[in-house]
């Protein structure tokens, strides 16, 4: 048996627009550079659809009817893997793949899956991913918790086509809001020695505190004294949220490359950054308090102008920020996404002005992309949970994985929807065990599977090699159907990866458990009549198998043998 199909999906599609590119510009003594082959919107018509004829009709001073019947003559006869090939309609040119074709995709696909077809279009690139870059002074929320799985699925997507993904974790460790948490630990700790100290306006309330606080307490004693020791309140408080959050995220499954801090940049790296923007002319003095420093974004075309260094010479995050992407650039990345929630979409594209600026818009334009995603509703029982830190409310990224007591339907059912759209996460549905859950359906199609190769004693033999034989047997319209749904997988992934929309990859698996499900209530898999049978139709449900496993694992979702 070959180890990959003679034409490839990919390369199917683009040998058929190659040929009909090839026969217009003979015929018409033209370049033609604007063929397309799409997947069919209507499969009654066909499998693939080209509409190129009718935008060149104006080029060619023809008819779209008559260039499409020109194009219909390149590839109906010299494709094997064409079955049929049709002029609909104004012009629109419909191709069937063939039988063999997609008999030989199973086949392959049986054994080795679709990861084998999937374009390594990143192949010999980097890319880095910064994702959830939450401040370490507490544990990570729901907003962090759909950050966390965007994230780590837009890496696993990439990795899919061929990337090699570092994931990073920023966080401002220099800021204002440590000093706080620091401050709020100090007030529960004294306040457990019975001395009176307020915490701080906008300081940290979460039960947390008080544990750390008792905590530090049976570690260092009494004798601590705020503000005498907050160095030492602070690396203990910012090291305890550390540990809290990757203990979270281990929930989920996911880890970083690294942990990039906003201290490694203070101060050499920001005033590098400061003297550039200096260069350019991009600041200026408060007229008030020649100590605060402005940025004229204003003169870049954002509407206001931000104040980067304050009286007190500590920085605005947008002076970090700046200086931390002039870092991802250096470091040589071939692409950099940066996953933010929408609250942060000011500051990112004020980010993006001026590294446009500094760095040039071209360079920036290439090598930087934004996912910006849209924040989490609870339901329960019909009613929007109230977000609070009060005990009983689910509104930690550990709360949510206890309440629905899975991690693969967290992480699935937060990429069922696309990141700028609102999230409602339904905990009833979560919960559920039934085809109202997404993640349960497909996951229960994949067991379904494993249930019938466990009938019989070993399924690995009996796989079918020969195309034509498994086509002998195959014969039905759900069964084409299935074989037609699985040959279109590896390039709706590489288009997923494109896009970095890994919601999509939700929808693939879906299509694929509906079209298994669909097809298992009208076909015996195990006919002990008939071993041929047997042996096709246990070779297109390895296929699909091997099809949800590298789906979910895209996910981060487990393919489980039983349910």
């Amino acid at each position: 048996m070959r180890s990959l199909p003679l034409i490839s999906p990919l390369q199917i599609r683009a040998d058929l627009a190659s040929a009909m590119q090839a026969v217009l510009a003979e015929k018409f003594q033209t370049e033609i550079h604007s063929v397309e082959v799409l997947p069919s919107r209507n499969l009654s018509f066909g499998d693939l659809a080209c509409s190129s004829a009718m935008p060149l009709a104006g080029k060619l001073k023809r008819s779209p009817g008559d260039i499409a019947a020109v194009m219909a003559s390149a590839i109906s006869s010299q494709f094997p893997q064409v079955e049929k090939v049709s002029v609909d309609g104004p012009g629109f040119l419909n191709i069937t793949l063939s039988g063999e074709y997609l008999a030989e995709f199973t086949v392959i696909a049986a054994r080795g899956g679709i990861g084998q077809f999937i374009p390594s279009e990143g192949k010999g690139k980097t890319a880095l991913v910064e994702f959830v870059s939450s401040n370490p002074t507490g544990p990570l929320t729901v907003g962090h918790c759909r950050q966390a799985v965007l994230g780590d699925a837009v890496s696993r997507l990439l990795e899919a086509v061929g990337w090699t993904v570092q994931r990073e974790y920023y966080f401002n460790d220099a800021g204002r809001q440590i000093d706080k948490l620091a401050e709020s630990l100090a007030a529960r700790y004294l306040n457990l020695l019975g001395v009176s100290m307020e915490i701080p306006e906008g300081g940290y309330q979460g039960e947390y505190i008080i544990t750390w606080a008792e905590d530090l307490r049976k570690d260092k004693g009494d004798s601590l004294k705020w503000p005498d020791q907050k160095d030492l309140f602070r690396e203990y408080a910012g090291s305890r949220a550390f540990v809290l959050i990757s203990d979270d995220l281990r929930l989920l499954g996911i880890t970083f490359d690294r942990y990039f801090a906003e201290s490694e940049l203070i101060p050499d790296a920001v005033e590098e950054a400061i003297d550039l923007l200096r260069d350019k002319e991009l600041l200026y003095k408060d007229a008030d308090d020649p100590r605060k420093i402005w940025l004229k974004l204003s003169d870049l075309g954002r509407p206001d102008d931000r104040v980067i260094v304050r009286e007190d010479g500590t920085y605005t995050y947008r002076m970090p920020d700046i200086a931390y992407h002039l870092n991802k650039f250096r470091r040589g990345f071939d692409l950099i996404v940066d996953i933010f929630g929408s609250d942060h979409i000011d500051t990112c594209k004020d980010v993006e002005t001026v590294l446009g600026e500094l760095l040039g818009k071209a360079e920036v334009s290439t090598r930087l992309r934004t996912i910006l995603h849209q924040f989490v509703t609870l339901i329960r029982g019909g009613e929007k949970v109230k977000m609070s830190t009060r005990a009983g409310n689910f509104v930690t990224l550990r709360d949510l994985v206890d309440e629905v007591g899975s991690a693969d339907v967290v992480r699935y059912i937060f990429l069922t929807r696309r990141a700028e759209a609102h999230m409602d996460f339904d905990l009833e549905v979560a919960g559920a065990e039934n085809d109202e859950n997404p993640v349960f359906y497909v996951q229960y199609a994949f067991a379904r599977i494993a249930g019938i190769l466990r009938k019989v004693s070993d399924p690995e033999s009996l796989l079918v090699s020969d195309p034509g034989r498994l086509l002998s047997v195959l014969t039905g319209e759900r069964e084409r159907n299935l074989m037609r749904l699985l040959e279109t997988m590896p390039l709706r992934v590489s288009a997923a990866a494109t896009a970095l929309e890994p919601h999509r990859i939700p929808e693939l698996l879906a299509e694929v458990a509906r079209a298994f499900h669909g097809f298992y209530q009208h076909h015996k898999v195990i006919d002990p009549d008939n071993d041929e049978t047997t042996a096709a139709r246990l070779t297109l449900c390895m296929a699909v198998r091997s099809t949800l496993s590298d789906l979910l694992t895209i996910l981060g979702v487990r393919a489980p043998e039983k349910m």
